[in-house]
């Protein structure tokens, strides 16, 4: 593709250089050019101009004119806005050709991606799906490296589901991604927010900012999308819904588990085993069972059929494809053991996601309540005590662990959760594989046992080092 076409729909200050150049790809990272490529220059890339054009980069792009030798030099307001857009451009303007649903919110995001890929899968759609577990489409599951890829990442993603036959596209949206522009150039169709609570502070700085980012999903990029029809689907349960609310022509659909409103429970019984749910979608009733355990998950659930509403889908579809999802990978991920104790892994890595989960297992408990986890190093620091003071009110023991220590010292992580307990039901066993082994051994029947925090994840991180580690794996070991 020539360069005059990749730049034809871009808003840019300043073009000096010839336009008539074969463009082979867009970075702004100088390990990833080749002949013919695009380099965007950040504040982190700007040091590495001289090493991506003896690389091969034919044109530069960047916010301030700057002495370079490209063949093209272009200037932009937003260097970041402009990749994205130029992405797009240059694969082909896929997202265009797709229905794209978008998810953000602090919690719940995987699993409703993973609920509407079962909903058009029972209704006959293919569907690819980007989040935090794996990007999966026709047949492939690719490892994510991030929740929401880099901007050329996701628009050469989105042309490969395009060209396998995809036509509807989930994807998680981190808070990271839009306050990063990774999102930029893709026109959605669907937004959907979850919830908002404390998480990533240490990069957002405080929750405005971390608020305001979410929110750009819908009063950014559902506004400015050019689909037809767009929707807003926003839980009417969270405080932060006011912020998220886009400007017509975006409808706005809302789901609740106190209120009635478009989507809302009816009726429900949770036990350990699942949910059974009576709900109601603008205006018609129907009634499910899921192996998902806990109320936050109906949340979700109502999420998503509110998603398949504006697909025209019937109840007995939804249902068909709520039924069909058995479990979500570290998401309350059940452990089976014939030892009759109710064994779960969950991603829970923020104060509310714990609290709900352990609220939650709480009620439905015969027996005590063990709990394993840790926190991140090199991480918001100030939820450590908050989520140490959740543990120590809500569960009968807690063994105290690492997480991803990364550069800090597994045992001052510790001490910082340690801080928030009260009273002595608390072990401390920095080792996780010996925490967990120590669990399974002291839980009996009738006892439940969450290891939380990491849930999917395959590896730890100590150090600068990645070493392969599972929870499940390690629980499985145990048994």
């Amino acid at each position: 593709m020539k360069l005059a076409e990749v730049i034809k729909d871009i808003p840019v200050k300043g073009v000096i250089g010839n336009t008539d150049i074969d463009i082979t790809g867009l970075t702004k990272d100088s390990r990833s050019v080749k002949e013919g490529s695009i380099f965007f220059v950040t504040k982190k890339s700007e040091p590495f101009i001289t090493e991506a054009l003896k690389k091969g980069a034919r044109v530069i792009v960047a916010e301030k004119e700057l002495k370079t030798e490209a063949p093209c030099f272009i200037t932009v307001d937003d260097v970041q806005s402009a990749l994205g857009k130029m992405a797009s451009e240059f694969y082909g303007l896929p997202s265009k050709h797709l229905h794209v649903v978008g998810i953000t919110g602090t919690n719940g995001k995987t699993t409703i991606t993973f609920l509407i890929e079962s909903l058009l899968k029972a209704d006959g759609r293919k569907a690819g799906v980007i989040g935090t577990i794996s990007y999966r489409y026709g047949g492939l599951e690719l490892k994510a490296d991030n929740t929401t890829p880099g901007a050329t990442e996701t628009h050469s993603l989105l042309k490969d589901m395009y060209e396998c036959g995809i036509r509807f596209v989930a994807m998680e949206v981190s808070s990271h991604a839009l306050d990063q522009k990774r999102v930029e150039g893709i026109e959605f169709d669907v937004g959907i927010f979850t919830n908002l609570t404390h998480d990533h502070l240490d990069y957002h700085r405080n929750i405005d900012n971390y608020r305001s980012a979410k929110a750009q999903l819908f009063k950014h990029y559902l506004e400015q999308s050019n689909k037809k029809k767009r929707y807003a689907i926003l839980n009417m349960d969270d405080q932060a819904v006011r912020e998220m609310l886009p400007s017509e022509p975006v409808q706005c659909l809302f789901y609740s588990l106190k209120n009635k409103t478009d989507a809302y429970l009816v009726n429900y019984q949770e036990d350990i085993t699942g949910l059974s749910l009576t709900v109601s979608l603008r205006g018609k009733t129907f009634s499910l069972q899921t192996p998902l355990v806990g109320l936050f998950n109906a949340s979700n659930i109502l999420a998503s059929a509110l998603y398949g509403y504006t697909l025209g889908m019937t109840t007995a579809t939804m249902k068909k494809g709520m039924e069909g999802l058995q479990s979500v990978p570290g998401r309350l991920e059940r452990v089976k053991n014939d030892r009759g104790v109710s064994i779960f892994v969950d991603y829970a890595h923020t104060p509310d996601a714990l609290k709900k989960v352990l609220e939650m297992l709480t009620r439905l408990k015969k027996g005590r309540l063990i709990l394993v986890f840790g926190c991140g190093g090199d991480r918001d620091r100030a939820k450590r005590p908050v989520m140490g003071e959740i543990a120590s009110h809500l569960t009968d023991l807690t063994i105290i662990t690492s997480d991803n220590p990364r550069s800090e010292e597994p045992i001052s992580i510790i001490e910082d959760i340690r801080k928030g307990f009260s009273g002595n039901s608390f072990k401390i066993i920095e080792n996780r594989h010996d925490a967990i082994y120590e669990a399974v051994q002291i839980a009996k029947e009738g006892d439940i046992l969450l290891v939380a925090g990491k849930g999917h994840e395959d590896y730890q991180i100590v150090g600068s080092k990645v070493f392969h580690f599972s929870d499940r794996e390690t629980i499985e070991e145990s048994l």
